[in-house]
C-alpha cells in the first residue's frame, strides 16, 4: 500500500460534484458544438457539411477507444490523475481547433479531443460511485449523465451565438478556456486515493469484466440508444438550416427547446433509477418514442413542430442513457472505471458510426433516410432491455464484483 495525500474534507464532497458536473458540461460541449458550427466551417474551408461532419467521427472514434482502455489504469492508480490529463488535452485541443488552418489539421486535434474527452465522463461516474453512497447514487451519476442535455440547452446555445457574432473559431477558443478552468478547480478539490491498487493488464481486467452477459447487454444496448443521440446533435441543426434556411444565430432557440427534452429524460432516467423495475419502464418509453422518431427528419414545412416532435423523442429516449451508468456503478464495484469505460466507450462507438453513416445517407438520400436511423436504434434498444430484464444477467454480476 503507498501513502498519498490526505483526501479533502467531507464538506468540499458538494464542491467536487459540482465541479464534476462543470467539467463534463464543458467537455460534451466540445464535442456536440460542432453540429451548428458546420456550415459555418465547411464555407471557411470551401467543403460540404457531410465532409466536415467527419470531424465528429474521427473525435468520437478516440473517445470510444480512450474510454474502452482507461478503466483499468483508474481502478489502479486513481481517478484523479486520468481525470486531470483529459480535462488538459481536450482543452489544449480545442485551443487548437481554433488555430486549425484546414481541415486536415483540425481532424488531428479533433482526435486528440477525442482522446481527452474519452478520459473524462466515465472517470468522473467512476469517482462519483467511489464518494457518493449507494443511497445516493442514482442522482449522482444522474449529475454526469445529465450533462449531455445541460450541454445542449447551455452550452451549445451559447457557442452557436458566439459562432454566429465573432466566428466559429472564437467558439474553440472560449471553450478551451472553460476547460482549463474547470482544471484547476479539479486539480484543488479531487481526492487523491490512499491506496495504489493493482494494475491488472486491459486484457485480464476486460476478461474479468467481460465474462458476465450483461457487460455486453449494457454496452449494446448504450450503442444502440446513442446512435439516436448522436444523429440527433449532428445533423438537427443542419436539417434546420437546410430545411428552413435559419441562420446559425437563429438555431440558438430551436436547439435549446430540444435540449430541455434531453435534459428533463436525462434527470427522469435519476428519477427511474430508484424503482425496482426500472429496466421495464424504460423500455416501454423507449418503445414509445420510434412514434415521434418517425417524423424528427420528414416533417419539413412546420419548424415549430418539428422542434416539438424532437423533443418528444428525446424526453422518452434519453432515460436510458442515465440508467445504464446507475446498474454499471452499481454492478462495477472493484471494477467500476473499467464497466463505466466499457458504457462510455460504447457509447461513442454508436457516435461515429452515426455521424459517419449520416453524413453518407444525407449526401446519397436526404435528411429523410434519419428518421429511419432513430425508429431502428429505439427498437433495438428496447429489444436488448428486455433480454436484460429476462435473464436478470445483473444479479449475477453484482454478486461477483461486491
Amino acid at each position: 500500500m503507498t501513502t498519498t495525500q490526505e483526501p479533502p474534507p467531507l464538506a468540499n464532497t458538494t464542491i467536487l460534484l459540482i465541479a464534476i458536473g462543470c467539467t463534463v458540461f464543458a467537455v460534451l460541449t466540445a464535442l456536440s458544438m460542432l453540429g451548428p458550427l458546420l456550415v459555418d466551417m465547411s464555407q471557411d474551408w470551401m467543403t460540404t457539411v457531410p465532409v466536415v461532419a467527419q470531424l465528429v467521427t474521427a473525435a468520437a472514434v478516440a473517445w470510444a477507444i480512450t474510454a474502452l482502455v482507461i478503466g483499468p489504469f483508474s481502478d489502479a492508480y486513481g481517478r484523479k490523475p486520468i481525470l486531470l490529463t483529459g480535462v488538459l488535452l481536450i482543452s489544449l485541443a480545442s485551443i487548437g481547433t481554433a488555430l486549425a488552418p484546414n481541415l486536415a489539421t483540425a481532424t488531428i486535434f479533433r482526435v486528440l479531443a477525442g482522446v481527452g474527452g474519452g478520459m473524462v465522463p466515465p472517470t468522473c461516474i467512476a469517482l462519483i460511485g467511489d464518494i457518493v453512497s449507494v443511497e445516493r447514487r442514482a442522482m449522482g451519476v444522474a449529475i454526469v449523465t445529465t450533462q449531455p442535455g445541460l450541454s445542449s440547452v447551455v452550452g451549445v446555445p451559447l457557442v452557436t451565438l458566439l459562432g454566429a457574432y465573432a466566428g466559429w473559431r472564437a467558439a474553440f477558443f472560449a471553450v478551451g478556456g472553460v476547460l482549463l478552468l474547470c482544471g484547476l478547480i479539479l486539480l484543488i478539490y479531487t481526492p487523491q486515493r490512499q491506496d495504489q491498487r493493482k494494475l491488472l493488464v486491459l486484457g485480464t481486467r476486460l476478461k474479468q469484466v467481460g465474462q458476465f452477459s450483461v457487460t455486453w447487454l449494457l454496452a449494446f444496448t448504450n450503442l444502440t440508444v446513442r446512435t439516436a443521440y448522436g444523429l440527433i446533435m449532428t445533423f438537427f441543426p443542419s436539417f434546420l438550416q437546410v430545411t428552413y434556411g435559419l441562420s446559425t444565430a437563429e438555431l440558438a432557440l430551436p436547439i435549446s427547446i430540444v435540449a430541455v427534452g434531453t435534459t428533463c429524460g436525462l434527470f427522469l432516467g435519476g428519477k427511474i433509477g430508484r424503482s425496482p423495475h426500472r429496466l421495464s419502464l424504460v423500455a416501454i418509453t423507449i418503445l414509445i418514442a420510434t412514434l415521434p422518431g418517425l417524423a424528427v427528419f420528414v416533417v419539413n414545412d412546420q419548424l415549430w413542430l418539428t422542434v416539438t416532435v424532437t423533443s418528444v423523442f428525446m424526453v422518452l429516449v434519453m432515460p436510458l442513457a442515465t440508467l445504464l451508468f446507475v446498474v454499471g456503478t452499481e454492478i462495477g464495484g472493484t471494477a467500476r472505471g473499467t464497466l463505466t469505460g466499457i458504457l462510455s466507450g460504447s457509447g461513442y462507438v454508436s457516435y461515429a458510426v452515426g455521424a459517419g453513416i449520416g453524413g453518407l445517407a444525407v449526401a446519397h438520400i436526404g435528411y429523410s433516410a434519419l428518421s429511419f436511423a432513430l425508429v431502428a436504434s429505439t427498437i433495438g434498444s428496447s429489444l436488448l432491455l428486455t433480454y436484460l430484464v429476462k435473464t436478470k444477467a445483473e444479479d449475477r454480476a453484482r454478486e461477483y464484483f461486491q
